[in-house]
Formats: structure tokens, sequence, C-alpha cells
């Protein structure tokens, strides 16, 4: 969800350099979204259909200029499985309150095998985080 809202509203903000890609830690490859999270986005214009996972590569860190992550378990496994990578790492609510990323940001819980309703608060955290993530890049030199 976080990575369609992220190039929804990178798109929307003129930002025509930057690329969202999303992938993750457990390596799973192929799997579409959940359809809570296809249902949640879709309630927004968003459309989540054509998402497949897949796994983090070392590649994605010789290219990334920012890597952005949903909890600390994330960013130690990054850590230790790619501690070359020089791209910085934040939480995604690093943005929570702001434009300027904070330390001490909460872990995004994972709404997997919770209600619809859980997707929504999720989303509505991601929503808030990215739009500040996408004003911090803007304002970035």
């Amino acid at each position: 969800m976080a990575a369609e809202y992220a190039r929804h509203r990178v798109a929307a903000s003129g930002l025509s350099h930057a690329v969202v890609d999303s992938a993750g830690t457990l390596g799973i490859e192929g799997e579409r979204a959940f359809p809570e999270a296809i249902e949640v986005l879709r309630e927004h214009g968003l459309h989540l259909g054509n998402h497949r996972s897949r796994g983090l590569r070392e590649q994605d860190f010789k290219t990334a200029d920012l890597v952005i992550v949903m909890t600390l378990a994330h960013l130690d496994e990054i850590d230790n499985r790619f501690p070359l990578g020089a791209a910085p790492r934040r939480l995604l609510r690093a943005f929570e309150k702001g434009v300027e990323p904070r330390d001490g940001a909460e872990d995004l819980e994972d709404p997997i095998g919770k209600p619809l309703e859980a997707y929504r608060e999720c989303f509505e955290i991601i929503k808030t985080c990215v739009d500040h993530l996408v004003l911090h890049l803007k304002h970035e030199p």
C-alpha cells in the first residue's frame, strides 16, 4: 500500500526524477497483494491489482538514494544482509509528525490477517507519512 500511494503522490507532486519500488525482507516472489490492501487502495482511487511481491536484492541498494522500511526489524535485517548499502535508511513513521524525519519512530504494524478496518487504519498512517515524505523530497537540495 505504501509504495503504490508513494508512486501516486510522487507523480502528483512533479517529482519526475523519483522512482518508487517495493521489495520485502522475506524474499517472497510473485505473490499478489492481499485482497484487503487492494480494496483499501481502490477506495482511494488507486490500483494495486498488478502488484507482485519480490525480495530485496543487493542491486536495490546500489541504485537507491533512500530506503524506507516499516519496522526496526526490517532495518536490522537490511543492515545484516546489505551492510554496504550507502543509501540512508528510515522508518516510514519517522515522517509521521512532519517533513523532517524524527528519531524514535514506531514500527508500522502489518495488518495481514486482520480485518479490513485494520488495513484502513494502516493506510491512514501511510498517507500521513508518505505525504510528509514527499514534501521532504521536494525540499531536499
